[in-house]
């Protein structure tokens, strides 16, 4: 499911930033890769716009939700535990000239500011995406963890993401029936 919200924000950043009926003739690919192994032979993410995940957390004010579903008033279905999530990515634009750079992050902070909420009609779910500043020290120790090199980048923060095992459905036993076999009385 995180790769899914992932390519939803993936794939819509790509509409934008390389929109036909722009005249900028500079084409730019986006990809959802790890930016610190950008050094590596393995891989060049040179001159792409990279969303790299950096943290995953749980949703708490969401943790104790029902794991039972009511199809009708007299049925019950139990259902896996569902985890609700935030996702905190970085979107960085790892461009070779650093106007370009400045102006790709620009319209990514534009597209996403924009849209605010991003659909996903196939697998039925959405999310939010808010602006997610950081404080220097804090931006600091994420540059230091993916290399040292500040790329011009943006954080975000997508709320909520449900994540839910698909178990086979469970019906639970009803409650028909109580045998009281004992009164205590009060003295």
């Amino acid at each position: 499911m995180i790769y899914k919200v992932l390519k939803v924000l993936k794939d819509s950043l790509d509409a934008e930033l390389n929109d036909p009926a722009e005249t900028n003739p500079d084409t730019v690919e986006v990809v959802i890769d790890n930016l610190a192994k950008e050094d590596s032979d393995t891989t060049s993410l040179s001159n792409k716009v990279v969303i790299t995940l950096l943290n995953v957390e749980e949703e708490a004010t969401l943790k104790n939700s029902s794991r039972y579903e009511r199809p009708s008033p007299q049925e019950y279905i139990k259902k896996a535990p569902s985890a609700y999530l935030n996702l905190y990515v970085m979107v960085a634009a790892n461009r070779d000239n650093y106007e370009i750079a400045l102006t790709n992050i620009s319209k990514v902070i534009e597209t996403v500011q924009t849209q605010k909420v991003f659909v996903n009609e196939e697998d039925d779910f959405k999310f939010k995406a808010q602006l997610h500043p950081l404080p220097f020290d804090q931006l600091s120790y994420v540059w230091g963890l993916m290399g040292g090199k500040i790329k011009p980048s943006a954080f975000y923060k997508l709320s909520i993401v449900k994540i839910q095992k698909d178990l086979p459905s469970q019906v639970p036993d009803l409650i028909t029936k109580i045998n009281i076999t004992e009164v205590v009385k009060e003295s």
